[in-house]
């Protein structure tokens, strides 16, 4: 009898001082409490690593000029701004651009340009006549896609007179200044960029149809295809713009 009133004092006293020992979450709020300066300091320590990770992420102040400057995340996902400056007829022609960052800074030194070319298309030289008429000197926006050692490959649009969105490529490739290169693997990969092959083709077929350009000396006119002109200018002067570019006649 003795020995059970023993231990069942001697188990109460174990569960009181289990009690008493605080837990990890008891040590935390404790030691929260007492060292209030460490705690704003680690505070302060979190939100300055995540705004470091941010500005490295959008990189606000870069200037790229170089295509190995452009971080490999910002393919096919960032747009970037800048100004035509020059047209370069390397590389199946490409287009020197002064890029400008999120942030504009001071730059010290030689200025450079960033060379990109236009995706998915090889241009012509009544192409480059009139990039160096319409575009040089315009600010456009574009989107890279993939890296080589001299150039970007990049999704390339500008706004008009009238302020409408005009996309570079597809431009050049309905006036039949342009035409559909074979390396178009990389279009294919996901949905944007598909997007951007499919309006491409639909350009390029367009432009065949009309002999635009290009190829008004590849595919001579036939008589079947001057009555189809005929009856579609006919049709054209018919409709409203609208209607007409709705159905790219």
């Amino acid at each position: 009898m003795y020995k059970t009133d023993k231990n069942k004092i001697y188990k109460k006293v174990k569960i009181m001082e289990k009690e008493k020992v605080p837990t990890v979450f008891q040590k935390f709020t404790i030691f929260m409490e007492r060292n209030n300066r460490a705690v704003e300091f680690i505070s302060y320590g979190i939100t300055g690593i995540g705004l470091l990770f941010a500005l490295y992420k959008i990189r606000p102040f870069a200037k790229f000029k170089k295509p190995s400057d452009v971080p490999n995340h910002f393919l096919q996902s960032t747009e970037l701004q800048g100004r035509v400056t020059h047209i370069d007829p390397s590389y199946g022609v490409l287009l020197l651009i002064d890029h400008k960052p999120l942030v504009p800074f001071p730059q010290l030194g030689r200025e450079k340009y960033l060379p990109i070319k236009l995706a998915g298309i090889n241009t012509t030289n009544h192409g480059i006549s009139w990039l160096q008429t319409i575009i040089r000197g315009e600010k456009i926006t574009f989107l890279p896609l993939t890296k080589k050692k001299d150039y970007l490959n990049c999704i390339v649009t500008f706004s008009g007179k009238d302020q409408k969105c005009i996309n570079i490529a597809e431009e050049l490739v309905k006036l039949g200044f342009g035409s559909l290169c074979t390396d178009q693997d990389y279009l294919l990969n996901n949905k944007s960029t598909l997007i951007y092959y499919k309006s491409l083709v639909k350009a390029e077929k367009f432009a065949q149809f009309k002999r635009n350009g290009y190829w008004h000396s590849i595919k001579k006119p036939t008589f079947l295809w001057k009555i189809k002109i005929f009856f579609s200018e006919k049709l054209k002067s018919l409709l409203p713009i609208f209607i007409t570019k709705q159905l790219n006649i």
